[in-house]
C-alpha cells in the first residue's frame, strides 16, 4: 500500500466526523490504510482493530502511576507506529492542536513514522471548522498545564499563541461540511464531505448540559427556567431527557442540571450515556434539541436536517464577543433558532 491516512481523536464526536471522512475516501475508491489514535472508548467502522491504538486517559491515581514513571501510552505510541511498513505518502487528520495527542504526535512522535511525503489535514470538530479561536497568550495557565503534564508523561507539548486548529501553519487539506463558512487557514483546498441520511423517528425532548457551569449566574438560570418552561407549554412531546457534559465528571457538580428540576411539572429523565450524541437521539426519540450553544447542535442539524429542531440560549454570555457572530452565521445556515424566539 502507498498510502496510509491515520486519524487523531479524543472525543467520540469527533469519531463520527472519522467515520465520514472515511465514508469520503470510500466512495473515490482510493487504496489506502487507515489508522486511528484515540483516547476514546469506541473503534470506528471502517478502521481495523489492529489499525486502532487507545491511548489511556488519566483517571485515577493508578492512571497517572502508570504515565509518569511507566510512561505506558508513549511506550505503546511507539510500538504502535514502529509496525507501520514505509508509506509513499501519509495523511494525518486532527481536530486541532489544542491537546497533547495531537500536538505531541505532529510536532515530535512524527519524525519516528517511516514515509516519503506527509500531508497535515483538519476534520470538523464542532464550531472550530467556522471560527479562528486561538488562545490568549502561549503562556496562559491551560498551555502551560498541557505543556507540564506533557512533560510529565513523557508525551512533549509545544504551547503556541496562533489559532488551534492551524497554529503552526501546518496544514495543507481541510474537510468540512460546509466549505463556505469554513476558516481557510494556509490550506490549499476545502473538501466537502457529508453525514449519511439517517432516519429520525420520535417525539421526545433532549437538553443538553454544558461544561463551564460558573458562565451562568442564579439570575440568569432562572430566566432560561422560564424559556424551558414557556417552550414547554407551547410543544407536543412525549418525554425530556437531559444528558450532562461528558467532561463533567460528578452529576453533582451540574448547576444546570440542579436549576432545571426547580422547573414545575418538569419529569427530565436523566441520561447518562456516552455514546455520541448523532446516535443517542435516535435511540432516545428525541427530534428537539435544547443546549446552550452546544456544537452538538451543528452536526445534528447536518445529520438529520430538518428532522431535528435544535434551539440555544446563553450566546452572549457562555461566548466571548470575538467569536460570536461566527456562531451567528452557522446558526443561520442551519436554522439553529434562539430558545426564546420559541416561546413569543
Amino acid at each position: 500500500m502507498d498510502k496510509a491516512i491515520v486519524f487523531i481523536s479524543f472525543t467520540n464526536s469527533q469519531n463520527q466526523s472519522i467515520k465520514n471522512c472515511i465514508d469520503y475516501f470510500t466512495v473515490r475508491g482510493d487504496s489506502v490504510d487507515f489508522f486511528l489514535i484515540t483516547n476514546t472508548d469506541f473503534l470506528v467502522d471502517g478502521i481495523e482493530r489492529s489499525n486502532t491504538l487507545f491511548i489511556k486517559k488519566i483517571k485515577t491515581f493508578n492512571d497517572m502511576i502508570a504515565q509518569v514513571f511507566y510512561r505506558n501510552n508513549k511506550k505503546h505510541l511507539e510500538n504502535f507506529t514502529s509496525n507501520w511498513p514505509f508509506y509513499k505518502n501519509i495523511e494525518v487528520l486532527v481536530p486541532h492542536f489544542q491537546n497533547i495527542l495531537s500536538n505531541h504526535f505532529l510536532n515530535y512522535h512524527i519524525n519516528e513514522v517511516k514515509y516519503e511525503n506527509m500531508t497535515v489535514s483538519l476534520y470538523p470538530d464542532g464550531m472550530l471548522s467556522y471560527q479562528p479561536y486561538k488562545p490568549r497568550t502561549k503562556l496562559e495557565l491551560d498551555s502551560l498545564l498541557r505543556w507540564a503534564g506533557g512533560i510529565m508523561v513523557g508525551m512533549k507539548y509545544r504551547t503556541f499563541d496562533g489559532p488551534i486548529a492551524d497554529p503552526f501553519r501546518y496544514v495543507k487539506k481541510i474537510y468540512s461540511y460546509i466549505p463556505s463558512l469554513t476558516m481557510p487557514y494556509n490550506s490549499r483546498e476545502i473538501i466537502k464531505i457529508y453525514f449519511r441520511n439517517e432516519v429520525l423517528i420520535g417525539e421526545n425532548i433532549l437538553i443538553l448540559g454544558h461544561y463551564k457551569q460558573s458562565k451562568f449566574g442564579n439570575t440568569y438560570l432562572k430566566d432560561i427556567n422560564d424559556m424551558i418552561r414557556r417552550f414547554l407549554e407551547l410543544s407536543t412531546y412525549d418525554k425530556v431527557y437531559y444528558k450532562p457534559h461528558p467532561r463533567l465528571n460528578n452529576i453533582s457538580e451540574d448547576v444546570f442540571y440542579k436549576s432545571i428540576q426547580e422547573i414545575g411539572n418538569l419529569e427530565a429523565d436523566l441520561c447518562l450515556d456516552n455514546r455520541p450524541v448523532e446516535k443517542l437521539i435516535q435511540s432516545l426519540g428525541t427530534t428537539t434539541i435544547i443546549a446552550s450553544v452546544s456544537t452538538s447542535m451543528i452536526n445534528l442539524k447536518l445529520k438529520f436536517k430538518e428532522q431535528v429542531s435544535c434551539y440555544y440560549f446563553g450566546l452572549n454570555k457562555y461566548v466571548s464577543s470575538h467569536y460570536r457572530s461566527y456562531y451567528q452565521k452557522v446558526f443561520r445556515k442551519l436554522s439553529i433558532k434562539h430558545l426564546r424566539e420559541s416561546c413569543e
